[in-house]
């Protein structure tokens, strides 16, 4: 699994697989509920807007956001500009408060993505860590949170890209992060666990 998000309506998270184009419903203790797939190929990422009736996830090979129904039904697509190796593209996606998104590109270089109506309106290369594997967007602190496999950590970092805080993980591997209340949820890529943290 890679990428994680939380869907406040139905209270569940949610992962995907970039190895088989599906998404799978997950409860707070890594128990699948439910799968389906989608018509996007190595999902990186996922996330829902505010109010749930949107999925996005991001594409990798093909550098692309994809928006769907919540259900798998696919709306629409754009393409993320990142002259990057495709095994190294497009990572992480989340979403703020004003309906912004922000997307992540792995490595060779890492960058953070500010997207408005498809449109990207800012980009800052990240450099204090090795690779970037998901993003989370802090609703309660306006912040957001990425997680790093390579470098095995979590980065507290404002929306313009700045490293606020960073913490070590006991683990390589972590692809994806999501915070629900207190509580930080990682999933791991390598073993296919889901890891609990208290929010620092």
């Amino acid at each position: 699994p890679s990428g994680l998000a939380y869907n406040s309506k139905t209270n569940t998270l949610f992962a995907v697989s970039d190895a088989n184009s599906t998404v799978y419903e997950i409860d707070f203790s890594g128990g699948i509920k439910q799968s389906f797939t989608i018509n996007s190929k190595d999902l990186e990422g996922i996330v829902f807007s505010a109010n749930c009736d949107t999925m996005y996830v991001v594409d990798e090979l093909n550098k692309v956001v994809a928006t769907y129904l919540p259900g798998g039904i696919k709306l629409s697509s754009f393409p993320v500009n990142v002259a990057t190796d495709p095994k190294n593209s497009l990572e992480g996606i989340t979403v703020d408060n004003n309906n912004h998104l922000f997307v992540l590109n792995e490595k060779s270089p890492s960058i953070l993505l500010e997207f408005v109506n498809q449109k990207e309106i800012y980009r800052r290369e990240l450099t204090y860590t090795s690779d970037c594997s998901d993003i989370f967007y802090d609703k309660a602190l306006d912040c957001l949170w990425m997680i790093s496999d390579e470098s095995q950590k979590v980065v507290k970092l404002s929306k313009s890209g700045q490293s606020l805080a960073q913490y070590s993980l006991p683990f390589e591997k972590g692809e994806g992060i999501t915070i629900v209340n207190d509580k930080i949820y990682i999933i791991n890529d390598g073993n296919s666990k889901l890891y609990v943290f208290q929010k620092p």
